[in-house]
């Protein structure tokens, strides 16, 4: 039982590494089976595969490991669980053993077989390698796999290396290398023929690569015409259609490609199935471009030709291209449903590197589940706007024939989409539009039907969160118009109809698309390039070549140069407006292209007094910044103690002159801060009144707790009350006994324990911390005067100004008392 005490204690180590090996890891040593003494390390379950792929790709020794022998419970055995019972025991060995198929070596009887013709291009496979580890999977901790590692060492029985660079031996032969090709070219191949490459081609370009580093030194280098052959053959029988019945199908695919698959739910009578399609390298690309950075959603492709819509998950690489890094279809993306996928995906991602944080998410569609995305990814929203702008361009380019109508149209609703963005616009705006522009009937009707019933909800969306950029925007719809090029291009129109064609589709053919998109070692294929291959630069990216004399810009339009054809110009009408329009096809077909784009940054630098909609909403942030700090901020958190601790000691000091009135610092500090009594208003110039905490609370979508009570260890020593200040007021408290300070503070203390009150914040305040005391007296002009001020300012300011009141309280006593012996 010590043993198991001692195991059961052990950290679980997941390195922060896509792979990683056993020199990664902490070993400790425990009491083993007979005396013998065991190296074990304990890592995530879901992490075995990493350490088998990092520990075969060891530089001194490359190899491979598989399974030797596995063991589990049947489903139906009932037993006992103790301590020590497994789920499942697997042993890996080093491929280049157990046995000795070496002149002279040693094969185990139970695999001595009937002799074959060995296969010319694999001798001496087999050396009698001694390497293997153990991996139990307890069930005590089935989330984690215990891993027992005694043999290390990729030595024979003898103790003498066996293969790799140290076995001279084995110079001239393939137990130089890793049995096994990588990964990457694996995933090279299997895109290479996906897309329409040959096998001839494949192989004259690699054996061209290896006589140019002078022979082969890896294990790729070894890459055989039979290989990619037995592959090319295997694409080409592959049928997707595994079972008549679509759900059926789709099962069983699901069964075949385990690790293409990070959640599924079958059909089923009361709940739509749902897929989410994620491969290991597209992961390794959310893991890389998504650390920090942004996510966006491409939420309804093919909604008019597919039987259930993509959702498409987004990143983007160093040149803002964007890469698929997961699919997801389902009939329906309800808020359980997407809660659901993106829990299971973000534990995934986890599993890999746990320190990943995403810095933003991008959605298109203003229902979506925004509670669930900031629940599990616990990061900011914010909307793009190009689906409406690609939408509304579109049609209006096929539903209008008229150019000076279309003109009009296209720049009012450009005006309207920026003012309701700017918090000026509402639905009014659009009844306005379809009552002026009646007489184009064919896409004011569209409009009227498709949008109008749901444009309140974009109308909440934009006025609600961030506005993506433009830049983002041309990323999003780049991908879009790939995925038109890329997967409707069948021939039967039928299989658009079938789940298991569209998953399989996605997870096969579209994937390799983009592995070669980020292939640096795609331009050695490109005379084998076709539309679907063709990997452009994102509009944005096309906009930034394009010199700046080859744009005039006009007052109500722009002509933009072609570079390749010098006779050739473009026209962008509206120019600076969200929706522009530009006489090029790319335009016409509704998409955002690089003139409109370079014309915009033109415009935009030209007349700095109209910022695109996400600078816009931006700067108003800040603004709204200056004006009332955040809950996080150290300035207000600072400004709220300050203000509590002061009024703690204004009550103490307000009972030194009456018994009845005595008071304990602990009621002190938790009496109400909600009066008039040192609380915090808004002096804005309109001279607005403080708004109570709630609309700070749905201003900033926070816990109102957070701000109601500061750490004490925020208050500074400077900011105690002077300490002659009792002496200048003669040893009695600054408010005369009559304020009625004392009955309020113990009314306010007798009602705490039953209605706890908060501190009334304004959210439009113009200074962070503006201070009323007790006599009506403002505090903001010693605060607030300064435009660089700080908390040692603020409370610098506080401490003069109570002595001034006390000093102020003790002449007015002193005159009270020559009054009286006067009298």
């Amino acid at each position: 039982m010590a043993r198991w005490d001692e195991i059961l204690s052990l950290p679980v180590q997941s390195p922060p590494t896509l792979e990683f090996s056993a020199s990664d890891l902490v070993w400790s040593k425990v009491e083993g089976w007979k005396e013998n003494i065991d190296r074990v390390a304990v890592i995530p379950f879901s992490r075995v595969n990493d350490f088998i792929r990092g520990e075969s790709s060891n530089k001194d020794c490359p190899t491979g490991f598989h399974v030797e022998a596995r063991r589990r419970p049947r489903h139906d055995s009932t037993f006992k669980v103790k301590v020590d019972s497994i789920l499942e025991y697997i042993l890996y060995w080093c491929s280049f053993g157990p046995d000795d198929h070496r002149k002279g070596g040693i094969v185990r009887p139970s695999r001595t077989i009937a002799s074959k013709k060995k296969s010319a291009g694999r001798p001496n496979t087999k050396r009698g390698c001694t390497c293997h580890f153990i991996v139990k999977r307890l069930c005590a901790e089935p989330s984690v796999a215990l891993i027992i590692y005694n043999q290390d060492k990729h030595v024979d029985k003898k103790g003498l290396p066996c293969h790799g660079p140290q076995d001279k031996k084995s110079a001239g032969t393939r137990a130089m290398y890793s049995p096994f090709i990588s990964e990457e070219l694996r995933l090279r191949v299997y895109s290479l023929l996906y897309v329409g490459v040959s096998v001839e081609t494949i192989m004259q370009r690699h054996n061209e690569l290896v006589e140019k580093q002078g022979g082969p030194s890896n294990r790729d280098d070894l890459l055989t015409h039979r290989y990619v052959r037995t592959q090319e053959r295997s694409i080409r029988r592959y049928k997707y259609e595994l079972d008549a019945d679509d759900a059926v199908s789709l099962g069983m695919w699901v069964d075949s490609h385990p690790t293409c698959v990070f959640f599924y739910e079958e059909f089923s009578d009361s709940e739509p199935f749902t897929i989410g399609i994620q491969t290991d390298w597209q992961l390794q690309q959310m893991i890389r471009f998504g650390d920090r950075s942004l996510l966006a959603s491409d939420s309804r492709f093919g909604s008019n030709k597919f039987k259930y819509p993509v959702h498409s998950l987004l990143v983007f690489n160093s040149e803002n291209k964007p890469i698929p890094v997961a699919w997801i279809i389902s009939p329906r993306f309800s808020s359980r449903d997407a809660y659901k996928w993106m829990r299971a995906l973000y534990n995934r991602v986890l599993t890999k590197n746990p320190a990943w944080n995403l810095a933003g998410f991008i959605v298109d569609d203003p229902l979506i589940d925004i509670t669930a995305i900031r629940d599990v990814f616990n990061c900011s929203v914010m909307m793009s706007i190009w689906r409406i702008r690609h939408v509304w361009h579109k049609n209006l380019m096929k539903r209008c024939s008229a150019n000076e109508m279309r003109l009009q149209m296209s720049k009012r609703l450009g005006n309207i989409l920026s003012d309701i963005c700017s918090g000026r616009g509402n639905l009014t705006s659009f009844d306005e539009f379809m009552k002026d522009f009646a007489d184009n009937g064919e896409f004011v009707e569209y409009f009227k039907a498709v949008w109008h019933p749901r444009i309140g909800s974009w109308i909440t969306a934009l006025q609600r969160f961030q506005i993506a950029s433009q830049e983002t925007s041309a990323s999003i719809e780049c991908y879009h118009q790939q995925m038109h090029v890329r997967v409707f291009n069948e021939k039967n129109l039928d299989v658009y109809q079938r789940v298991d064609w569209l998953v399989d589709k996605l997870a096969t053919k579209v994937h390799s698309y983009y592995w070669l998109d980020e292939y640096p070692g795609k331009d050695d294929f490109s005379r084998y390039w076709k539309d679907e291959w063709i990997n452009e630069l994102t509009s944005w990216r096309d906009s930034l070549n394009i010199p700046d004399s080859d744009v005039i810009l006009e007052d109500q339009c722009a002509e933009v140069s072609d570079e390749q054809a010098c006779d050739k110009v473009y026209i962008v009408l509206n120019p600076g407006s969200e929706l522009s329009i530009c006489s090029c096809p790319s335009s016409e077909r509704g998409y955002l292209c690089e003139h409109i784009c370079k014309v915009t940054q033109m415009f935009r630098k030209k007349d700095t007094s109209k910022p695109s909609l996400s600078l816009n909403q931006y700067k108003e942030a800040l603004i709204k910044l200056l004006h009332c700090v955040p809950h996080d901020s150290l300035i207000r958190d600072h400004a709220v103690s300050l203000t509590a601790f002061l009024q703690t000691q204004l009550n103490a000091l307000g009972s030194f002159d009456s018994d009845e009135r005595m008071i304990d610092d602990q009621q002190g500090q938790n009496g109400n801060l909600g009066n008039a009594d040192g609380r915090l208003v808004n002096h804005d110039a309109g001279g607005q009144g403080s708004c109570d905490e709630s609309a700070f609370q749905d201003e900033m979508d926070i816990d109102p707790s957070s701000i109601c009570m500061s750490p004490s260890g925020l208050f500074a020593m400077h900011g105690v009350l002077p300490a002659d200040i009792l002496l200048a007021n003669g040893m009695e408290g600054i408010r005369p006994p009559n304020d009625g300070f004392s009955s309020r503070a113990s009314t306010d203390i007798g009602h705490n324990a039953e209605e706890p009150k908060t501190l009334p914040v304004s959210v439009e305040s113009h200074d962070p911390c503006s201070v009323i005391n007790q006599h009506g007296e403002d505090f903001s002009d010693d605060i607030a005067g300064s435009d660089d001020f700080n908390d040692l300012d603020i409370d610098h300011a506080i401490d003069e100004r109570l002595l001034h009141l006390a000093k102020k309280r003790k002449t007015t006593n002193l005159e009270e008392k020559e009054n009286e012996e006067i009298e």
